[in-house]
């Protein structure tokens, strides 16, 4: 049997979740790091999670914070403590190849690569996967270029090579040096999926294509100290974990809109894709990922998504 993906409505009609699987309202305030069974408690089912217990949580970088909160609301723990418990590095396709294999019990991440997609069919093994947030493809370039955006026909333009001078976009007589992000990233599968250019990709130079996140954003801001860098990311990593990129480098419009929570949560910026909780669909219905799966997919879930400051779909 090849395996397939599940996929759930946005954010589960809460009654049908917390009927039988809801968690003290107490966590999602946040608790004290004085843990107790009443703290922990899944109220219906008697359910306790504790370190011991807790599912194995992956995911994508983007979605650290958020494992964060739900690590340390759950437990009654502190952040930093969390962060200790759960593993939110390597590309996104490593991930969803961790959770096949068993080494992640459940996922916060973005959309899976086709190399993921088709590891995942190759496997037989099922997943079950429902939108919690969206998150946004940002195009990027240095504070000293004067453009302030690009249609979305231009951005085309540019990673086809059709385009290879700012001024043919509006602005100086500067070549543009295009970066890319290698091909199991997350990024790059937002790239893929949203700019959809297919082979019509103009292949990088090795130089162009960067490995991490944390080094586009830092190959944009450096780049010969000139205007010519462009490149692109995912919105809430880098202005709500590397916001000091922003000193350097600034965010382009697209099609005169400027990406922002608002924007994305009402899908007037153009280029929004949502991200997952994800478990694989033979997970008990008693088990701790599937109890925790569940509570994510919540009302109670999606308060925590916006106290993060992501972005909910309207």
């Amino acid at each position: 049997m090849k395996g397939k993906f599940i996929m759930k409505k946005f954010f589960k009609n809460a009654a049908l979740v917390l009927s039988a699987l809801m968690i003290s309202s107490c966590l999602i305030s946040g608790c004290s790091d004085t843990k107790t069974a009443d703290k922990n408690k899944n109220g219906d089912t008697g359910f306790v999670f504790t370190k011991e217990n807790y599912p194995k949580m992956g995911g994508s970088l983007a979605n650290l914070p958020l494992g964060e909160a739900v690590t340390a609301s759950v437990l009654g723990i502190s952040r930093d403590e969390a962060d200790g418990l759960i593993s939110f590095t390597g590309s996104t396709t490593d991930n969803y190849k961790a959770i096949v294999d068993g080494d992640f019990d459940i996922l916060l991440a973005y959309e899976p690569s086709e190399e993921a997609k088709k590891y995942i069919s190759d496997s037989g093994k099922e997943l079950e996967m429902t939108p919690i947030g969206a998150d946004a493809l940002v195009f990027i370039c240095s504070n000293e270029n004067p453009v302030e955006s690009l249609t979305a026909e231009q951005i085309k333009g540019i990673y086809k090579g059709e385009i290879t001078n700012w001024k043919d976009v509006g602005g100086e007589d500067v070549a543009i040096t295009a970066f890319q992000r290698n091909t199991d990233s997350g990024s790059q599968t937002l790239f893929d999926k949203l700019i959809n250019l297919g082979d019509e990709l103009m292949p990088a130079p090795k130089e162009l294509k960067i490995g991490s996140m944390i080094g586009l954003l830092e190959a944009v801001a450096d780049y010969d100290g000139s205007s010519g860098a462009l490149g692109y990311t995912v919105y809430y990593y880098l202005t709500n974990m590397e916001s000091d990129k922003l000193d350097r480098s600034k965010i382009l419009a697209v099609n005169g809109v400027q990406p922002s929570n608002e924007t994305i949560s009402d899908g007037s910026y153009p280029f929004i894709n949502d991200f997952y909780v994800v478990i694989r669909k033979d997970a008990a219905s008693d088990s701790s990922e599937r109890i925790l799966y569940n509570w994510i997919c919540s009302e109670q879930g999606e308060e925590l998504v916006r106290k993060e400051n992501y972005p909910v779909r309207g």
